[in-house]
């Protein structure tokens, strides 16, 4: 993976621009738990100067998003002024759902480290996928979007963490 990073930084020089969406589009409030169970108010707890959200749409997405992690841990561990979270969106179920979810998730994710990053949103599929304007097509790979500490997005990328979807995540780090 960490070659697969390093030929992604190698070729940013290359890369035309990354795709960028409108500055004032910025990332909605959910307020959520990491799997330590510790709250979280997306965007507004965001500390760091570049938030890197792994969005997934359904189970069979977290390998893809695992690897998008992966693929990312040199960029995370660099600087402070980055952060990944692995953030599922999943359509708002009652409380004894969420239990056997966040439970779920537990289950694969067993390292702290890791458990503090990846979020849940339980979401108004509507109001957010709307606000992130997330089309149907967007639903069929991850999604990574970087936002800034406002949560205002710089640009999103659309796929599996290939050499140029890395590359064009990390030109969009850099302010």
């Amino acid at each position: 993976m960490r070659a697969l990073l390093f030929l992604a930084l190698s070729i940013t020089i290359g890369v035309q621009s990354a795709p960028v969406v409108a500055q004032d589009q910025v990332f909605p409030t959910v307020k959520a738990r990491t799997l330590n169970k510790d709250k979280i108010t997306v965007p507004a707890d965001f500390t760091a100067a570049r938030n890197i959200m792994l969005l997934s749409f359904g189970r069979d997405m977290q390998e893809s998003v695992d690897a998008w992690d992966a693929v990312l841990v040199t960029v995370r561990e660099a600087s402070d002024a980055v952060q990944v979270y692995n953030a599922p969106l999943i359509p708002k179920p009652n409380g004894i759902v969420r239990g056997f979810i966040n439970g779920g998730f537990r289950g694969i994710y067993k390292d702290k480290g890791i458990r503090d990053r990846v979020v849940i949103l339980y979401i108004d599929e509507d109001e957010v996928f709307s606000a992130l304007n997330i089309s149907e097509e967007d639903k069929q790979h991850p999604l990574v979007m970087v936002t800034d500490q406002q949560g205002v997005i710089i640009g999103r990328v659309s796929g599996l963490a290939d050499a140029a979807n890395v590359a064009q995540v990390v030109a969009l780090l850099t302010p």
